[in-house]
């Protein structure tokens, strides 16, 4: 096996793009040669477009890229067979020695061909199916899956403190607690004011959101899983025409979400604004983030509008609660799927209109100076 060869994989490209570029870049830095397989023909939350950009800057980096095809949810046993052969070949004929594997479906099929190639396995879990006050079917199902899985998994890296319990009850060699996948801490939390209500003010113009209307945020991928339904729900229960809500993300749920705007008679409050390069601009222009997904290993995109000093309503049994603190910079509800619970939260922010000021004492653990010196740490030890 060559000595120095690191196989990336992920199920989507987006998954590699947002969350593993550095990642890379640290292994490069310590003298591996990374190569990446991933889904690029559904390339995830991003567009192709920005998939065909993500395969430009791969190959200015000297990374070469495979495309696997992963299938969303858990696939078939013919097509993962499949999958874990594709794997195994490009193992072999590129003598890789280990690889680090992210999402649950394509980690099942990775850790399936390293131990099969008998090469050393890292998966870092972006949040586990099951969880504290999670569906009881889904410890039926995953916590089983994971528990016979962990046996060949030589380091298990989560991103929450909730699956830091939960992993230290799986037979796996070696866990670490990183929080988050790092993120630009300092930056946002620095910016000046007047930059603040220059960008806010600008992009609230070009959003032909008014002065007085009272602006809802949430950035994320528009599937079941991010739960944008239960929130345009509690918008038509609350009958507040200046409230207006704006959705920045791509995903199946499109249509679904578009029929229910149509239906409920809110297209003049509801828009889904698609795949968007200005996320932090959204932040600054909004008064409420709603991130109130049914399962969320960290949430960037509550992460990244508490450090810009946005209020969120997050779900409790998550990893968001790891960054929200009642009352202070979010409220943290039990059910996010109780269109009531999350109006009465709204309807509660626009009465008081809580002030936040994000603190670096708070959250500059998340900040990605942080996060990547400890994962240049995870790969001196696991690999060397």
């Amino acid at each position: 096996m060559g000595s120095n060869n690191v196989l990336m994989v992920a199920n989507t490209a987006s998954m590699i793009k947002l969350f593993n570029i550095r990642n890379i870049k640290i292994l490069q830095s310590l003298g591996y040669k990374v190569y990446v397989a991933a889904n690029f023909s559904q390339p995830g939350t991003i567009s192709s477009e920005e998939a065909n950009k993500f395969k430009e800057e791969l190959q200015k980096l000297d990374v070469k890229y495979f495309n696997v095809l992963f299938p969303r949810g858990i696939g078939n046993p013919i097509k993962n067979y499949q999958l874990k052969k594709q794997l195994c070949h490009i193992i072999k004929e590129y003598k890789i020695k280990a690889v680090h594997t992210h999402a649950p479906l394509s980690s099942i099929i990775t850790r399936r061909a390293a131990h099969k190639m008998r090469i050393k396995c890292m998966y870092t879990s972006h949040g586990f199916q099951f969880f504290h006050g999670g569906r009881l079917k889904d410890w039926l199902l995953f916590y089983p899956i994971e528990w016979f899985y962990a046996y060949w998994t030589d380091a298990l890296i989560v991103i929450n403190s909730d699956d830091y319990k939960v992993a230290k009850h799986l037979p796996v060699k070696n866990i670490y607690h990183i929080p988050g996948i790092g993120a630009d801490i300092k930056k946002s939390i620095n910016l000046p004011t007047k930059e603040r209500e220059h960008i806010r003010n600008d992009k609230r113009t070009k959003l032909r959101i008014a002065k007085d209307d009272f602006l809802i945020l949430s950035v994320g991928e528009l599937t079941k899983r991010k739960n944008h339904s239960t929130v345009i729900k509690a918008i038509a229960k609350l009958k507040n025409p200046k409230i207006k809500y704006i959705i920045a993300g791509i995903g199946p749920e499109k249509h679904n979400l578009l029929d229910m705007i149509k239906s409920l008679k809110l297209d003049n409050q509801v828009r889904l604004l698609g795949f968007r390069k200005d996320i932090r601009d959204l932040y600054l222009a909004a008064d409420l983030n709603a991130f109130i997904s049914r399962r969320e290993g960290l949430g960037m995109g509550g992460l990244d509008g508490v450090a810009l000093g946005l209020y969120t309503i997050g779900t409790a049994n998550t990893g968001i609660k790891d960054y929200v603190s009642e009352p202070n910079n979010g409220i943290l509800i039990k059910n996010p799927l109780d269109t009531d619970e999350v109006s009465n939260a709204i309807k509660q922010v626009i009465k008081n209109r809580p002030i936040t000021n994000a603190s670096e004492g708070s959250l500059m653990k998340f900040d990605k100076s942080n996060v990547d010196r400890l994962m240049k740490e995870i790969y001196i030890r696991e690999l060397r």
